[in-house]
């Protein structure tokens, strides 16, 4: 009898130390956003991105270098946005990444500050100026080779015009400080299609 109830008790211990390190280890992961207002499309992808841009103009935010980890703190603190964290922000919205999780380019490559995202997103090099790239998809995160930027392409109009959502400088309002306006409205930017772009990020499951 004593030796049946030391082995169940032993069984037990074994469940509890292994439910306190699960309970542990998940507790330290950055939980993602529940993007239950956007369908997992590129159209919600779209609306998600196109939130965060009215966000930016609603509350008055500047282009500048450095920027808050999420949205919610840069409205709460300096109200500084960049391309970079525009596309982070936008990630978060959807739950692609989780919150404060952000990524940039910097000479062309792609640094993340979190861990593997692998099982979400696709990455392909391209290396090719975009006016001679014909396998970007509308919802893909393309970022840069020759300038230091990233954006989201949305697709073409009817001119045949490349389209994009974008939360660098070419979204703010000329002149001192450059004000987002327009961060949410889907345009063409046809200067870029004279620079290259260096990777593009695919949403897996658009």
């Amino acid at each position: 009898m004593k030796a049946t109830l030391f082995t169940k008790w032993r069984s037990f211990a074994r469940i509890s130390v292994a439910a306190a390190v699960f309970t542990a280890v998940f507790a330290t992961q950055p939980a993602l956003v529940q993007a239950a207002d956007y369908p997992h499309s590129t159209k919600g992808w779209l609306q998600a991105c196109q939130k965060v841009g009215r966000k930016l103009t609603k509350h008055s935010f500047t282009y500048g270098i450095r920027s808050r980890d999420t949205l919610k703190e840069g409205i709460e603190h300096g109200r500084k946005a960049n391309c970079a964290a525009y596309v982070s922000w936008c990630l978060q919205e959807f739950g692609v990444v989780g919150e404060g999780d952000t990524l940039y380019t910097k000479g062309g490559k792609l640094v993340t500050r979190f861990d593997t995202w692998q099982r979400r997103v696709k990455i392909i090099k391209v290396k090719k100026k975009a006016g001679k790239v014909t396998n970007l998809k509308p919802g893909d995160i393309v970022g840069w080779k020759d300038i230091v930027h990233m954006n989201i392409y949305a697709g073409e109009n009817s001119y045949g015009e490349k389209l994009w959502l974008d939360g660098g400088s070419a979204a703010t309002a000329p002149g001192r400080p450059r004000r987002y306006y327009r961060a949410n409205q889907i345009l063409p930017y046809n200067y870029l299609d004279n620079h290259k772009i260096s990777f593009i990020i695919r949403i897996k499951g658009l």
